[in-house]
């Protein structure tokens, strides 16, 4: 029912050029709007929203936004950048040619499309076909303080920007003159002709915004009689499937006590007031769960078992065509694996080939730019052939390679995370964006993540574990999956060497930095995009955060960057001074990579639950060789504190001859935690802190204690 990301971002730079309305067609700004300095509603705010509307017309398929903002702090004036929010479901409801209806690059007018058209050119073909939506009645302005005005100018062409952001190309214009104490108004609208579109929408922004309208006037077939265009026509509302759309439902994170209404002429509507910033605070999890919105989809079914039942058979059936066997597939696996490899061998020597082709679509966050919805035309044995292909085509290629193998494998398709948590209830295929591949082998199964560069085999990225989705049974029966968490021990940090201390307070060593699990993942990538000199330091500027001040530690070189299958090591040059006071006593850090830590999780009142991405731990083992003649003055207490089964700590020093050996371990055993936790949270690290900061103190006058 949504289609792939293709054919919105062929989309995203077509405008319509249409006539400046001038500026007197806004209403007057009152008085008091323009004088404001401070919001008391919303104090210490850059800015706040004054009004939004958005109007969304499917039976006219076009979409109006508007919106007036204050501008209160030169941080504020970040508001002038605007971002274009495009539609991200299409749906059709006719077959025809409707090529010319759309209007043309020098359009002087902007007209409502005729329903007697509307939804011609079904794309049935969906990878071949491009798709148009346009930007069209721009218009702006930005008022001062005194009066002044400042419209916006130019053709929308001309103002229209695409960058390419982290979730593909993005859309922005800018309004001009913006100061503080300005008053920035705009209002533009997004024409969809030939499709249908049922909204996001996004009722909470990064600021206080003291009143919102939104409507949804939806397809025709869903109003009531009265209220349905003359001469509208007939044609059935339709999914890619030629299933005919019969309901309407919605999907709403909403202020406590708020409603959304039908009115008599069954638009959906909903009014806030006084609503608050997204709150931003750190280890947040995904915002579209969080914030306020509605998203609302058309659907052929209320019925969930059967929505996902037919979606999956759909999707199943047009996937075993793209990766049925080939002789170009059946000659790959003979020439990687042998009939004597183990079928746990084949899977990872097979996980090997699908890992070398070049990831098109890779994304940090985990969720591939291109959805598990799409499957190309053709056979997947091309992504083998070009040696490239998006994230899910290359487990499409993983998925091939094992059934031709003749081991037993089935995709599982889930929701990223780092997007979003998935809602069976929400019948919609957008949720769906990765897929990964169960294998069964020796009656276990064994869940790969073939599509996320650089991960090793039979580890997960942290956005698809404990991710919620759907596969296909034995008995091919659609069933809803969650897939395993992680375990601490998945995602290391290993530092250990040697430190040599002279007795001026110089210090000297190499040390080494292991990386397993995510950040390992991560690292690599970076080093696929940008090259091992990227990775170093990348590396340097995390370690220059934590060891003492005075003290230079710099990547020396980087071992098995290119091999995901073992740990990912750094390996650190150390030198420089530490304290030495006047009678000769050297302070050391009991810690050396916690020199400068600080509680990532301050004393301050809690919103959004606690999301760290995936659970992991810490080990430090570096060893102090201490010049002649000094000794530790005292020997540092061993600590070991827990937090239920949250999260544990322990330090320990040995003395050996003239050697000291702190050995520290920090793991973290949760992923998610709610708001209330996070007193709890915030004290167990504030002990941590405390024990870490410990120093040791070497002195010359009591060498026998090193005796």
């Amino acid at each position: 029912m949504r289609f792939h990301g293709a054919l919105l971002f062929v989309s995203l730079l077509t405008v319509v050029t249409v006539p400046r309305v001038v500026h007197a067609q806004f209403p007057p700004v009152p008085k008091e709007e323009l004088t404001m300095t401070a919001d008391p509603k919303a104090p210490g705010a850059a800015a706040v929203y004054l009004y939004r509307e958005e109007t969304e017309d499917d039976p006219h398929a076009f979409r109006t936004i508007y919106a007036r903002i204050k501008v209160l702090t030169e941080a504020g004036k970040s508001a002038a950048v605007v971002h274009i929010n495009y539609p991200k479901t299409f749906v059709f409801n006719a077959v025809g040619t409707n090529s010319s209806r759309m209007a043309t690059g020098n359009s002087n007018s902007w007209d409502a499309p005729s329903l007697n058209h509307l939804g011609e050119d079904q794309p049935w073909d969906t990878d071949s076909y491009v798709g148009k939506v346009e930007i069209g009645a721009l218009e702006g302005r930005v008022i001062h303080p005194d009066g002044t005005i400042v419209p916006l100018t130019g053709k929308p062409s001309e103002l229209l920007k695409a960058t390419k952001g982290t979730r593909g190309s993005e859309t922005s214009f800018t309004m001009p003159g913006v100061e503080v104490g300005s008053v920035i108004e705009y209002r533009y609208q997004v024409r969809y002709d030939r499709y249908l579109t049922a909204p996001d929408w996004k009722l909470q922004k990064e600021y206080f915004i003291h009143k919102e309208h939104f409507v949804f006037r939806p397809s025709k077939q869903f109003l009531p009689q009265q209220s349905k265009d003359v001469g509208a026509g007939d044609s059935a509302l339709k999914d890619p499937h030629d299933n005919i759309l019969t309901d309407i439902r919605f999907k709403p994170v909403l202020p406590a006590g708020k409603t959304l209404i039908t009115d008599a002429m069954g638009n959906y509507v909903i009014d806030l007031t006084d609503v608050p910033p997204i709150p931003q605070e750190t280890y947040a999890p995904p915002l579209t769960d969080q914030a306020y919105s509605v998203d609302f989809f058309y659907t052929y079914t209320p019925d969930v078992k059967d929505y996902w039942q037919k979606q999956m058979g759909f999707w199943t059936r047009a996937l075993n065509a793209y990766t049925a066997p080939t002789q170009t597939l059946q000659n790959a696996v003979k020439e990687f694996v042998s009939q004597s490899d183990s079928p746990v061998d084949k899977a990872k020597k097979l996980y090997d080939v699908a890992q070398k082709i070049e990831n098109t679509d890779s994304s940090p966050d985990g969720a591939p730019l291109t959805g598990s919805e799409f499957i190309p035309r053709g056979k997947v044995e091309s992504v083998l052939l070009n040696k490239k292909g998006s994230s899910n085509q290359i487990a499409f290629l993983y998925l091939a390679l094992m059934r031709t193998a003749g081991i037993s494998a089935r995709p599982e398709r889930i929701a990223s995370r780092s997007l979003r948590i998935f809602s069976a209830q929400f019948m919609d295929n957008i949720q769906l964006d990765t897929v990964l591949i169960g294998l069964q082998i020796d009656g276990k199964e064994i869940l790969v993540d073939p599509g996320t560069s650089m991960a090793p085999f039979a580890t997960l990225h942290w956005a698809h574990a404990g991710a919620g989705g759907v596969a296909m049974d034995a008995n091919n029966k659609a069933q809803i999956i969650i897939t395993p968490l992680q375990k601490n021990t998945d995602n290391s940090t290993l530092h250990v060497g040697t430190i040599d201390v002279s007795p001026q307070g110089a210090v000297s060593g190499t040390l080494k930095i292991g990386f397993i699990g995510q950040r390992g993942i991560e690292l690599r990538q970076l080093g696929v995009r940008s090259g091992v000199e990227a990775v170093k330091s990348e590396i340097d500027a995390m370690i220059a955060q934590q060891v003492p001040s005075g003290i230079n530690a710099a990547v020396d070189h980087i071992v098995y960057l290119d091999d995901p299958s073992k740990q990912l090591l750094a390996v650190i040059s150390v030198t420089g001074s530490l304290s030495k006071s006047a009678n000769g006593r050297i302070e050391l850090p009991r810690n050396f990579f916690e020199a400068q830590e600080r509680n990532p999780f301050p004393e301050t009142p809690r919103e959004l639950p606690i999301d760290m991405r995936y659970p992991a731990q810490e080990q430090e083992q570096i060893t102090y060789t201490v010049p002649p003649g000094y000794t530790l003055e005292a020997t540092p207490k061993d600590s070991t504190l827990k937090w239920e089964e949250n999260a544990a700590y322990q330090v320990h020093t040995k003395i050996e001859g003239s050697s000291i050996t702190e050995a520290r371990i920090l793991a973290r055993g949760f992923t998610l935690l709610d708001p209330k936790d996070y007193g709890q949270l915030h004290d167990f690290y504030q002990k941590v802190v405390a024990a870490d900061q410990q120093t040791l103190a070497l002195s010359a006058a009591q060498a026998s204690k090193l005796q």
